[in-house]
């Protein structure tokens, strides 16, 4: 899990916001996903997660607001969605002014700030795995998460870093 988070972090580093915002929105999915049964994730499987995580510091995003966005940049490439109760979010980034809008409602828009928002889903997801690592079904799914493997994958690859 820490090096999904930290290549997050790099991402941000190098000002490669799309890239962050994309994998961030996956988060709820991979953890959902790490402590079912069942190693999978779900809709409703999200929203649960995001309620319980991240709706609080989010009061102006539901559940199926983020799920939404989550479809909308993901298999649209579009920041929003139809299901969605704003026309689109709008992500601020870095700017030479230094000036940060997150977390507002502007007309039917919803502000975040991309680096905020990152950051506050990735330390959020650090507190949950902290908690949750130990878990039966979080311990069961973990070796199943895409990971850097510096050795391989045996007995497809073996000696040569990949992701599997």
């Amino acid at each position: 899990m820490e090096t999904i988070l930290q290549e997050i972090e790099r991402a941000l580093d190098a000002h490669l916001y799309y890239l962050a915002v994309a994998m961030v929105l996956t988060l709820p999915d991979i953890c959902a996903a790490l402590a079912s049964a069942d190693g999978e994730s779900s809709g409703q499987r999200y929203r649960d997660w995001y309620d319980a995580n991240l709706a609080a510091a989010y009061p102006h995003m539901t559940a199926q607001d983020c799920w939404k966005l989550r479809c909308g940049v993901l298999h649209q490439g579009q920041c929003g969605h139809p299901q969605m109760q704003y026309a689109r979010v709008i992500f601020t980034i870095p700017n030479a002014q230094r000036i940060v809008f997150h977390n507002n409602i502007l007309n039917d828009a919803l502000n975040l700030d991309a680096p905020t928002f990152c950051m506050d889903v990735v330390r959020r997801v650090r507190v949950w795995y902290a908690r949750s690592q130990h878990q039966r079904n979080v311990r069961t799914n973990l070796p199943n998460l895409v990971q850097l493997r510096p050795t391989g994958l045996a007995p497809y690859i073996v000696g040569a870093p990949l992701i599997a």
